[in-house]
């Protein structure tokens, strides 16, 4: 049995190597190459949304720097006028009305002014004030040229101001023309902005201030980007978008807003250290994405789904060959155990079954009960019978004794007459000895066979206990045998235990 299982074992290695696994790796590298593919695509995919929305950036990019283009170009013309004015003996509020307010307008500026060198000046209106930001002015004037300086925050709105250096005489700045510029809004977006109507627009400032904001509102300006308890950003991406911004790079982010998903696309100024950024929903980039990558996934899809249906119906029609062959072959297996007669084991499996219990019983320390059953006088039943109902009688007690034990227990027909019970793992006490003892002996007294001839039939039955009596087949086979032959010693129809005093049957019905 153990060839036969390891027979089956191979050929089912070798079918295996034949052709499931070329199989498994065709279909592996198919499916790699087709994961490869398709992540590819949507990666080109992904980029290429990512592209449009920065291309549009661009635009919004080009926008802005012509603004500012704008106020610095008027800024210069106004510092050269003014500075031949101041040359001719003007006064500084007089110039601040009447050459720098009219330019305000035209210089895309919320305010201006006209300074000196200490920072003390006039604003458009006339009015005295100091700059704001020494530094800027400093700046200006040492470098003789236009200055932007960063984006500050004043009353609930932001600014950047734009200083252009004025000469005197002796070709030295020290005025300056300041306009304040405000960036906290971006004037040519409409409020349904690009997309799907929910992308939110901001400029913001290289530590990640928004300065400016247009489009859908989920933002307010002073929010940092990295600061804020309501826009978060992928840990994976943080500190990658510090260093964009910081350096002024292009790029873009994964973030939520408010627990909604985002992505946000940004690209640098050339003014501030500013960056714009889109921020746009994630169900507009996987639409995006899903418009031009769609078709060829469902398709990718179809082909995968085929080629994991052919695989299943080919490992289910292996398994279903071998489920008939295996079928086919425990039939084989069991007419080649079974005795044809009796239909219990046949001597050679009996012997087998017994030997393969006894070794796994013994590895366990579990007890056994090996009875050996031979029927008395048989061979006067066929003298006087005949052999027809010796073997009608033979297959009475094979129906018999199979249903007298349990189906753990093993039953077979070991010889012409003579049969064998292996009780598995039972307490081979006094009791349960007796007790099994008495049950024999019960089936066989009230054991018939014959339709017309009621013929009832005794057993010499001999008991050995293992391991007790025998630590293999073989010895405790022999013990058995000893002990059937003692009950036989004895007068027959009775169950001897081997090893026991037999001054009497140790259990002895009636002779029928």
């Amino acid at each position: 049995m153990a060839k036969k299982k390891n027979a089956g074992n191979d050929t089912d290695l070798m079918m295996f190597t034949q052709w499931g696994i070329p199989t498994a790796l065709l279909f592996i590298y198919v499916l790699v190459t087709l994961y490869s593919f398709s992540s590819d695509m949507k990666t080109d995919a992904s980029y290429s949304v990512r592209q449009k929305i920065s291309d549009y950036n661009d635009a919004l990019i080009i926008s802005f720097n012509s603004k500012m283009d704008i106020s610095r170009s008027v800024a210069t013309s106004v510092a050269e006028v003014v500075g031949n004015k101041l040359i001719d003996g003007e006064d500084m509020d007089v110039l601040a009305k009447e050459i720098v307010s009219p330019t305000v307008d035209n210089a895309l500026a919320e305010s201006a002014m006209l300074v000196d060198i200490s920072g003390k000046g006039f604003t458009s209106s006339g009015e005295s004030t100091s700059v704001r930001n020494p530094n800027l002015l400093e700046k200006c004037l040492e470098d003789k040229t236009v200055v932007v300086s960063e984006p500050y925050e004043s009353n609930g709105s932001w600014f950047v101001d734009i200083a252009a250096p004025v000469e005197n005489v002796a070709k030295i700045a020290d005025h300056a023309v300041i306009y304040v510029f405000g960036v906290d809004a971006f004037d040519d977006i409409p409020t349904t902005s690009k997309y799907d109507g929910r992308t939110c627009y901001a400029l913001i400032s290289d530590d990640g201030t928004i300065v400016g904001l247009a489009g859908r509102n989920i933002m307010a300006l002073g929010d940092n980007l990295f600061e804020s308890d309501h826009i978060v950003l992928a840990p994976a991406v943080l500190s990658r978008t510090q260093g964009n911004l910081s350096n002024l790079n292009s790029g873009y982010a994964d973030c939520t807003i408010d627990g909604e998903e985002r992505v946000m696309v940004y690209d640098p100024t050339s003014y501030s250290h500013l960056s714009i950024a889109s921020f746009v929903t994630q169900g507009y980039l996987t639409n995006e994405i899903y418009s031009t990558y769609g078709n060829m996934e469902s398709i990718l899809v179809r082909i995968v789904v085929a080629m994991i249906a052919f695989f299943v119906a080919i490992v289910a029609i292996h398994f279903a060959n071998k489920a008939v062959t295996t079928k086919y072959n425990q039939t084989l297996q069991e007419k080649a155990e079974t005795d044809l007669l009796t239909g219990l084991l046949n001597k050679i499996s009996t012997e087998q079954k017994v030997t393969d219990y006894l070794t796994e019983a013994g590895n366990k320390g579990q007890s056994a009960i090996l009875f050996l059953i031979d029927i008395d006088n048989f061979k006067k039943v066929n003298d006087t019978m005949g052999h027809a109902f010796g073997d009608e009688l033979l297959a009475g007690l094979g129906v018999g004794l199979s249903t007298l034990f349990r189906a753990t227990d093993i039953v077979g027909r070991i010889g012409g007459d003579e049969f064998l019970v292996l009780m598995r793992n039972v307490v081979p006490d006094e009791e349960t000895k007796k007790r099994e003892a008495e049950k024999l002996l019960t089936f066989f007294r009230d054991f018939k066979v014959g339709e017309y001839v009621q013929y009832k039939c005794t057993a010499s039955i001999g008991g050995a206990v293992f391991s007790k009596d025998g630590g293999d087949f073989d010895e405790l086979y022999k013990a058995a045998d000893n002990a059937m032959y003692e009950s036989k010693r004895h007068g027959k129809n009775r169950v001897a235990y081997y090893g026991e005093v037999l001054e009497g049957p140790v259990t002895e019905l009636g002779r029928h």
